[in-house]
């Protein structure tokens, strides 16, 4: 019969296994052998108090007569330290009153009085009451007594029971746990083959803890799987991640100086296999040999920072075989070795080179246009102080008869020519001179300057120009590319000065998107390729890292303004093009022009410009509109010269109020860059309203302005670039007055 007040399943069977089994063991051999051994064990006490008590009684006498009060103190205390009474009192009712244990009101199990009685002259009289008490608890310690032997019995009995338990809890939980734990010790690694089933094929198991167990192993199975796919998903992803990005891994042990490990990658930046890298001392062969041009007081300074316990996060540079450097970003994490006390440090390292001469290149491009900032501001201001220069010497020869006189003017002209050569170069650079690109046949343009390039070579240097077929045409400047071969084929020449052999080769090329990323401001496309090499004396990477800054030149005194390079650096760059420069000392320089294709195959034909020695222009009136005051009276003077009537402005508020005082303007004659918040554009704009006819021609030293955009003069705008002569002005009335 089932116990209702028993928990089901598992609990249920150990509970009804071991409790009342026990439970009945306990009352039949312990409550019910009591009742019969607690008579004896009164009779027992009560005996064994009469016998102490007569024992005792005539040495207490004794002593109690002699007053010898310690010593009977003594006898009734070791009475009670014996055990087999609780309590003991002497007493005469008067005086004296000793007591060992504690008398209380209830619990005694037997108590007696014994009267004492000591010897006088007149014969024997009581002289005190001796009391003893014994407590209950010397009844139970004697049915406890026997008991024992009832409990030798019991034993007999819970082995048997223990062995019905046993065999209960082998069928019902034993053999269960035993089957799971035999199917989880020769379990594979693969967990999907984890399948545990209890079933009895005799008796169709009910569900209980066990079986809740059993569920609870499949789901962690499951739980272990999902975090295995997990966990493999993450490491193959970061795997990846590291193949992708050739993140390297390396250990190395400080106290012995060796790597203990690393990975493919740390060793393939270092030109190295595993073996080798394992193999090789840090000290002397990492640090000594790959890191050899290292700072040293850097890497002591590292050294330091990682003995400290401190992680290191720096950009090294690598010395390899055959001259090839590396640049790798590391990371060194110094960890505790307990076997040493001395830190094992672990270096995560990534190959930057590519990024890192990418960052050299924009700080060169960032160099090179802060220079060129500079400079187009100073050629501006140049090229006002010249403007004035040149026109007042034109205008003083104009006077002069004496042949002498005039030719020092003439040297000093020349001179003034000479700077403005100069400035033109550094807007050149700064890619700030005005350009009127357009599609033309590089090979063709090439060929006409051949004969002043070959002048300009000499004797002792061949010369040679090779076109490929098929060329495509290039969309440019072309009288800006003769000027700026004819720097390049200088420079060349100047390279040789033994003599030697000089080539310029014209070729369809393309740059691809991986040339475009390692080279800054280019952009992947089609261009056309213009190469001069020379055989000199070539250039060694530095001197390559500076070639494209204004004045620099490894020229000797007098001998180069340093301004070839840049110029068609310059002029590459505002084309959208690209100039790179190939050189090995003794063997040699090629400078590669990249011109971008013209997206057009026609060859625009420009107007040529007629240039007359003096032009009279009797009766035109021209409105002059210029900040600088002594240009303005040059100006004036040379179009007084040429018979104009001539009126002008400081700036275009004060333009604008002439403008409303003069009845007929023929041309207007404007400094593109002027005070007054109106540039030149917006003044002739705010004009054209007055002088709808009027022809404007525009003055300038510098290219940042309205009628500019990416280095090149908007459509029908006619600029004059300062310094001009009066032979430039008067050509280019007769252009705008066709």
């Amino acid at each position: 019969m089932r116990l209702r007040f028993f928990p089901a399943g598992m609990r249920g069977k150990i509970w009804r296994a071991i409790l009342l089994p026990m439970t009945g063991l306990i009352v039949v051999a312990c409550i019910i052998p009591a009742f019969f051994y607690h008579d004896a064990a009164q009779t027992d006490l009560e005996n064994r108090v009469d016998r102490l008590a007569a024992i005792n009684a005539v040495p207490i006498q004794t002593h109690l007569w002699q007053y010898d009060l310690g010593t009977v103190q003594e006898m009734i205390d070791s009475y009670v330290e014996l055990g087999v009474i609780s309590a003991a009192q002497v007493t005469d009712g008067q005086g004296i009153n000793l007591t060992a244990g504690r008398f209380g009101q209830s619990g005694a199990a037997y108590s007696l009085e014994v009267p004492l009685f000591g010897q006088g002259q007149s014969g024997a009289r009581q002289i005190g009451t001796m009391r003893l008490k014994a407590s209950k608890s010397e009844i139970w310690q004697t049915i406890l007594f026997r008991l024992s032997a009832t409990v030798l019995i019991a034993l007999g009995f819970v082995f048997l029971t223990a062995l019905v338990i046993l065999r209960l809890l082998n069928r019902s939980l034993l053999r269960p746990i035993l089957q799971i734990s035999d199917t989880l010790k020769d379990l594979p690694k693969d967990w999907q083959n984890l399948k545990l089933d209890l079933t009895d094929r005799h008796q169709v198991r009910q569900p209980d803890e066990l079986t809740v167990l059993v569920d609870a192993i499949h789901a962690m199975r499951d739980q272990v799987l999902a975090a295995q796919m997990a966990g493999e998903t993450s490491e193959k992803r970061l795997a990846r991640a590291a193949k992708l990005t050739r993140l390297g891994y390396a250990s190395f042990d400080v106290a012995q100086d060796r790597f203990l490990e690393c990975d493919e990658f740390f060793a393939e930046s270092c030109n190295m296999t595993i073996e080798q890298v394992l193999a090789m001392d840090v000290r002397r062969d990492f640090v000594g040999n790959i890191l050899r041009d290292e700072d040293p007081e850097k890497l002591h300074h590292h050294e330091q920072m990682f003995r400290n316990g401190r992680t290191v996060e720096t950009v090294v540079k690598y010395s390899l075989g055959n001259n090839e450097v590396r640049f790798v970003r590391q990371i060194l994490h110094p960890t505790p070795n307990p076997a040493t006390d001395q830190p094992v440090v672990e270096i995560v390292s990534l190959d930057v080179t590519d990024q890192h001469i990418a960052e050299e290149q924009l700080l060169q491009a960032q160099k090179l246009d802060a220079i060129g900032k500079l400079t187009g501001g100073v050629a501006h201001d140049f090229n006002n102080l010249l403007a004035v220069i040149s026109g007042n010497i034109e205008l003083t020869l104009l006077t002069l008869e004496s042949p002498s006189e005039r030719s020092y003017l003439e040297v000093a002209l020349s001179a003034v020519t000479s700077g403005a050569n100069l400035t033109h170069q550094l807007l050149s650079f700064a890619r700030k001179q005005p350009l009127s690109p357009e599609s033309f046949d590089a090979a063709m343009v090439i060929k006409q300057s051949s004969a002043l390039l070959r002048t300009s070579v000499g004797d002792a240097i061949d010369l040679e120009i090779v076109a490929g077929g098929g060329l495509w045409k290039a969309f440019a400047d072309p009288e800006k590319l003769k000027t700026t071969l004819l720097n390049l084929v200088v420079n060349g020449r100047d390279a040789m000065p033994d003599g030697g052999a000089l080539s310029i080769e014209v070729s369809n090329t393309r740059l691809d998107r991986d040339y475009a990323n390692h080279n800054a401001e280019v952009k992947e496309g089609q261009y056309v390729c213009i190469t001069v090499t020379d055989s000199g004396q070539g250039m060694g990477d530095e001197t390559i890292q500076r070639a494209l800054e204004p004045f620099f030149t490894t020229k000797g005194v007098g001998k180069g303004t340093g301004l070839g390079l840049p110029m068609a650096f310059g002029f590459a760059k505002q084309s959208g093009g690209h100039l790179k420069i190939y050189s090995e000392i003794g063997k040699g320089t090629s400078v590669k022009l990249y011109l971008p294709r013209s997206k057009t195959q026609d060859e625009d034909k420009r107007p040529d410009r007629p240039t007359p020695l003096r032009a009279k222009f009797e009766g035109m009136t021209v409105l002059i509109v210029e900040d600088n005051t002594d240009l303005r009276k040059t100006y004036g003077a040379m179009l007084d010269r040429m018979g104009c009537r001539v009126h002008s402005a400081a700036d275009g508020p004060s333009a604008v109020e002439i403008a409303q005082t003069l009845p007929h303007v023929d041309l207007i004659l404007s400094d593109e860059v002027l005070p007054g918040g109106m540039d030149g554009n917006q003044v002739a704009r705010r004009l054209a309203e007055f002088y709808p006819k009027a022809a404007v021609i525009f003055m300038s030293g510098f290219t940042e302005n309205s009628i500019i955009h990416n280095g090149r003069l908007d459509e029908g705008v006619t600029l004059l670039q300062k310094p001009f002569t009066a032979n430039d002005l008067a050509a280019a009335i007769l252009a705008v007055e066709g």
